[in-house]
C-alpha cells in the first residue's frame, strides 16, 4: 500500500517509541487488532472520520473497545491521535506500523490469489520457493478470486507470477485475433 507522509511519520514515531520502551511485539499485535477492526467494521471507521462527533466521544469509544485488549502505550497513542485531530489516519497508521515491524524483522509479505483456497501442501510449496528466492521469512496472505478460473497469481514486492487460467485464455484470444490464415492457398 502507498502511504502518505503523515501516515509514515506517525507510524515511524510510534514504532521508535515502542522500540525504545521494549513493547514492539505488543504494539504490533495492537496495531494488527486495530487494522482488523478497521477492515471489518466500516461503521467504526466512519465514526473516526466523522468531524461532527466530538473528540471526547471518540476517545470514550476507543477506550471502551480497547482498554482491556491493548497495551497502555497503544491506547495512549490512539487517544493522542484523536486529540490532535488525526484519527482519520489511524487505519493507515496501523497498517504502516505493521509493515515497519515486518521490515525490522526481515519479513516479506507475499500475496497468493487463487480461484479456490490452497491446501496446506500447496501453501508450503509456495512458501518454500519464495523463501529460497528471497532468503527471508515470508508472510503469505491468501486471497480468493473466482475470476481466475484456476491456477494462481503470486505477488511479492514488485514481482508478479501469473499462472492463472484466465490469463492463459486471454493470451489465446489475442493469438486467435492475429488470424494467420492467408486466402488463396
Amino acid at each position: 500500500m502507498s502511504y502518505t507522509k503523515i501516515t509514515l511519520r506517525y507510524a515511524a514515531a510510534f514504532f521508535d517509541l515502542a522500540s525504545e520502551t521494549g513493547v514492539v511485539e505488543n504494539a504490533n499485535e495492537d496495531m494488527i487488532l486495530l487494522d482488523s477492526i478497521c477492515t471489518t467494521n466500516h461503521d467504526f471507521v466512519r465514526m473516526l472520520q466523522n468531524p461532527v462527533i466530538h473528540a471526547d466521544k471518540k476517545i470514550k469509544v476507543i477506550t471502551k473497545l480497547f482498554a482491556t485488549s491493548v497495551n497502555r502505550m497503544s491506547l495512549s497513542f490512539m487517544t493522542l491521535m484523536i486529540r490532535k485531530r488525526r484519527e482519520r489516519y489511524l487505519p493507515a497508521i496501523a497498517e504502516a506500523f505493521t509493515d515497519l515491524y515486518k521490515a525490522s524483522k526481515g519479513i516479506k509479505t507475499a500475496y497468493v490469489t487463487s480461484a479456490v483456497g490452497l491446501e496446506s501442501k500447496e501453501k508450503d510449496g509456495v512458501l518454500d520457493i519464495l523463501r529460497k528466492l528471497t532468503d527471508k521469512q515470508i508472510d503469505l496472505v491468501e486471497q480468493i478470486d473466482k475470476k481466475l478460473i484456476g491456477g494462481f497469481v503470486v505477488n511479492l514486492d514488485d514481482y508478479q507470477v501469473d499462472q492463472s487460467i484466465s490469463t492463459k485464455v486471454k493470451k489465446l484470444r489475442k493469438d486467435f485475433e492475429k488470424n494467420l490464415f492467408i486466402k488463396g492457398y
